[in-house]
């Protein structure tokens, strides 16, 4: 029973930790796209000017307004992948340090229930016969039991017990 309560030997951190390398690496994919974006803006818009026929008059506007939302909604996603990464981390933590409460938990109830089994086995070598146990509370019970219908004498049910 106790090899099916053991756990593996990865914590969540660890777990955690091999899922924020790889949104880290995402998170340098979006920094690579907005780069690309940014300069795409600065270097690009340039050259459109020399090319009049390229884009109707209002499309060059619309084109920079475009790549401005698509660097925020970058820039946004990253810092919500960022805090999800922070926030997993702390889970992680948690997570980790209950298991292991829960852990120390088990082993100082089992030590109690080793104790307490060592304790009953010493008790049962020490009790006399078994048989005179309970013919001594099987007399106890029968009197009991006349008294609380008011069939026996009028003496304390627990004086013979």
């Amino acid at each position: 029973m106790e090899d099916t309560l053991t756990c593996s030997p990865a914590t969540f951190s660890q777990v955690f930790g091999r899922q924020g390398q790889l949104m880290q690496a995402t998170v340098q994919s979006l920094n690579s796209l907005n780069d690309q974006i940014a300069h795409f803006m600065v270097s690009r818009p340039k050259a459109l000017d020399d090319e009049d026929d390229a884009f109707l008059p209002g499309e060059k506007e619309t084109l920079k307004k475009s790549m401005t939302l698509m660097r925020h909604l970058l820039m946004d996603a990253q810092a919500k992948i960022l805090k999800m990464m922070d926030d997993n981390k702390q889970l992680a933590h948690r997570i980790d340090g209950a298991i292991q409460s829960a852990s120390q938990e088990v082993t100082n109830l089992r030590s109690e229930l080793t104790a307490t089994s060592r304790r009953l086995a010493e008790l049962g070598a020490s009790d006399p016969p078994m048989v005179e146990n309970n013919q001594h509370n099987n007399h106890a019970y029968r009197e009991l039991a006349l008294w609380s219908c008011g069939q026996a004498e009028e003496t304390d049910p627990a004086a013979d017990v």
